[in-house]
């Protein structure tokens, strides 16, 4: 088995793990009656407010999300190649809109806040005479330990909602966002005098702040395996090299 290989089943069976243990203990809280209520969903489902939830009122899912992802990019560069370290996290605050009576069929939309951190082991070459942003290998930087590059964005995700009936309902939702990054950095660490430091450095001379890609979400109830892929490349430049940013994980909807 190759090196992109093994990296792909640790990646997988990671991503496994965690999905059936949160599984695991959706499913001991909700057979737990002293605990549980119907009238929520999410892992605060048994948590009623200060007030009675209306029985006769269409419950609703996936308010707030919580993505844990695993940070690539293909492209110039074939995708596998970053370290199983590279997490990154998403959240998205989103109206869930029923078109169902049993809510089976519906849309969300909302704003989401990401953070993208990929511990490459590539060093960013920064050209501000012509204007690009290249790659060179770690080994020929003999002063350069660590490498890697982060960024953040707020988003406006959308997603088509489909699930089947009932609180304990399997969902397939699948959509898309759309952002404007914050700011991108990377962050190096240099072996000076045989001491480490670390240096970041926020100045990309063709940096693409247009983010936009698709998402989808597979799984049940509360707790969900989510993919997203992104369209747009992090710089513009057409000498520039090629990334283009995609992430794999789980995703939890809190309520």
């Amino acid at each position: 088995m190759g090196i992109k290989q093994t990296k792909f089943m640790r990646v997988l069976l990671v991503i496994l793990f965690v999905f059936t243990t949160f599984f695991s203990i959706s499913q001991y809280l909700e057979e737990r009656e002293d605990l549980s209520s119907k009238r929520r969903p999410g892992i605060m489902w048994f948590y009623s407010g200060f007030r009675p939830y209306e029985t006769t009122k269409l419950r609703k899912y996936d308010r707030l999300m919580v993505d844990i992802v695993y940070n690539d990019w293909q492209g110039d560069k074939e995708i596998l190649e970053s370290p199983w370290y590279s997490i990154g996290v998403n959240t998205s605050l989103m109206f869930d809109v029923p078109f169902t009576k049993s809510n089976t069929v519906g849309f969300g939309w909302g704003i989401g806040f990401s953070h993208y951190n990929n511990h490459t082991k590539t060093n960013f070459d920064r050209n501000f005479n012509n204007n690009t942003t290249t790659l060179s290998d770690l080994d020929s930087m003999l002063n350069i330990k660590r490498s890697k590059y982060a960024a953040n964005y707020i988003e406006i995700p959308i997603e088509f909602r489909f699930r089947t009936k009932g609180m304990k309902h399997f969902k397939f939702l699948v959509g898309g966002k759309i952002g404007y990054q914050l700011n991108a950095y990377t962050k190096t660490v240099e072996e000076i005098e045989g001491r480490d430091y670390k240096f970041k450095s926020f100045n990309f001379p063709d940096n693409n702040r247009l983010r936009y890609g698709a998402t989808v979400r597979i799984g049940f109830r509360n707790v969900s395996l989510y993919g997203a892929y992104f369209f747009s490349t992090l710089f513009n430049d057409n000498e520039s090299v090629n990334l283009t940013p995609l992430s794999v994980g789980l995703s939890i909807a809190l309520f």
